[in-house]
């Protein structure tokens, strides 16, 4: 079980720091996830907290971003992208690693859709985004930092791999 401060990745809010817990009925563990600059509560059942995950921690978001250039892209295709768009949306749900190898898939699909001269499949840009938000999100909760340095250490790290330019 978790305990009070602790931060978990909700599978749809993405990082949210637990603040209490309601006994009743149906016992229930009080979240608080952030968006933006707003503040959300939500009451999460006791029942299904196997479906939480708690944060990576500094060491495994450092190993992350050391390990970047090595970390591999996601095989998975479907010929139906609304299959494939889905499969995606479930691996973020999964917190870091997976949001990282989502973001570096995104970004490799992209590319190589541009580079073929064709119009990237537009579920790419939308994966692409909430895997990005996701991770920094996590990488500023792991790395104790601000999610705007948690985000430039994550923007080296690709430059430095060679997937995006530097600028």
């Amino acid at each position: 079980m978790f305990r009070i401060g602790e931060h978990v990745i909700h599978p749809g809010q993405g990082v949210c720091t637990v603040v209490g817990f309601e006994d009743g009925p149906s016992p229930m563990i009080v979240l608080e996830a952030r968006s933006g600059h707003a503040k959300t509560r939500l009451l999460y059942p006791v029942s299904q907290a196997d479906r939480l995950h708690a944060c990576i921690d500094k060491e495994q978001a450092e190993a992350l971003i050391a390990g970047y250039a090595a970390l591999e892209c996601d095989p998975y295709t479907e010929r139906n992208s609304s299959l494939e768009e889905s499969y995606f949306k479930k691996q973020l749900k999964l917190g870091a690693p997976e949001t990282l190898r989502v973001v570096k898939t995104m970004r490799r699909r992209i590319r190589d859709a541009q580079e073929r001269a064709k119009k990237p499949s537009s579920y790419y840009t939308r994966i692409l985004k909430e895997a990005r938000r996701r991770s920094i999100e996590e990488f500023a909760v792991a790395l104790d930092v601000s999610e705007e340095d948690a985000d430039d250490r994550l923007h080296a790290a690709a430059v430095q791999a060679g997937e995006i330019p530097d600028n």
